[in-house]
């Protein structure tokens, strides 16, 4: 797979202007990666877009681009009913491929993708950068060197914000299921689940409820109105691997919200992550821990290893140049070195298996195994 030399500089084209500058960002830092093309639908924009990030080569059609003979990988940060026709041409025309979360439209375009990159034999990567999180990355540090015991009982996750709250927000593509696939669980709440199986285990069942509170919104033109097809919030139950007990709620109507917390309770101790987006350093996170009976949590140090190079200079570049570098810093080893490249499409799909199950059982209001 390792077919790029070590001093060859790495050429990357990026799909979608919306996340895609936090590539663009990630890809500047990544060492000896150039971004030698983008991507988006607004001729205007893309060219605005590509004046400032000094990209040579601007298209308005992602074919154009994908033919382009000078790239050896592509980034997908388009709505995800794109993901799957861009990455299977992309493996066919023999690119490399990072992709935007969530990896498809449902568990068949998922397969699907993940056997297109195996056959193809390309580096495939699934953006889930919320694991790079410093007080994140402690606590599976911490969880594996056995901190909340042999054990673990319960876990508590949470993401709320509020960006779906406004009844006055008219229709876009995230609240339409034929171009986002979900709602909530789309947005945010695959972050989720990937994040509690990466620390606690693999999912084997669920149960949930889901949401719809604003059925209707304005077009764009306002003429009308049509109605909105994907959750504006979920909750559900699961049992992960070993019996352990999990409860998620991700919800876009949480007024006052951009937040998200997880907790871990084991048999000796527990640990808690708080994400704070309000706050300027939200990147590190907030790390707490619990051990013995009657203990409070209490402030866990992050280790210097774990934030270094985070500057809160320019605090809009801080996603992108700090945190969703880790990904193409990997992304870029995989392709030119042939290390393992983790978080894959395998992680993508894994991660897709449970938003399907999630919202089965939110259907057929049952228990859903995953």
């Amino acid at each position: 797979m390792a077919e790029q030399t070590i001093n060859k500089k790495l050429r990357v084209g990026v799909i979608g202007g919306g996340y895609g500058q936090n590539h663009i960002l990630a890809y500047r830092v990544s060492g000896n990666v150039e971004v030698a093309a983008f991507c988006q639908r607004r001729r205007s924009e893309a060219e605005k877009i590509a004046r400032e990030y000094n990209i040579p080569t601007v298209c308005t059609d992602y074919r154009e681009l994908l033919q382009l003979k000078e790239l050896d990988a592509v980034s997908i940060a388009t709505p995800p009913n794109l993901h799957f026709p861009i990455a299977m041409e992309a493996f066919s025309r023999g690119l490399h491929v990072l992709c935007e979360k969530p990896l498809a439209l449902n568990l068949t375009e998922a397969e699907a993708m993940l056997a297109g990159a195996r056959d193809s034999n390309r580096v495939h990567m699934t953006a889930f950068n919320f694991r790079f999180i410093p007080a994140v990355r402690r606590m599976k540090e911490l969880l594996e060197e056995g901190y909340v015991g042999e054990r673990v009982f319960h876990v508590d996750a949470a993401w709320l914000v509020e960006g779906r709250l406004a009844p006055e927000t008219p229709l876009g593509w995230r609240h339409k299921k034929e171009s986002a696939g979900f709602g909530v669980l789309g947005d945010t709440g695959v972050h989720l689940i990937d994040l509690v199986g990466w620390l606690a285990g693999d999912f084997r069942r669920v149960s949930g409820q889901a949401s719809i509170f604003h059925r209707e919104r304005r077009l764009p033109d306002g003429t009308a109105k049509a109605a909105v097809t994907v959750e504006d919030s979920c909750m559900f139950i699961a049992e992960l691997a070993g019996g352990i007990q999990a409860n998620i709620h991700v919800s876009g109507v949480a007024r006052g919200n951009i937040f998200q917390s997880i907790r871990i309770f084991g048999s000796e101790g527990a640990l808690r992550v708080d994400i704070d987006r309000k706050n300027p350093d939200w990147v590190l996170g907030k790390l707490l821990g619990a051990r013995g009976a009657n203990a409070h949590f209490e402030p866990l140090p992050l280790p210097e290893r774990l934030t270094q190079g985070l500057s809160l200079a320019e605090p809009k570049r801080v996603p992108g140049e700090f945190l969703f570098s880790n990904l193409t810093r990997r992304f870029a080893q995989a392709i030119t070195t042939g290390a393992e490249a983790v978080p894959s499409f395998r992680e993508g799909l894994e991660a897709q298996r449970v938003v399907d199950a999630v919202l089965r059982s939110v259907e057929e209001e049952k228990w859903v195994s995953v």
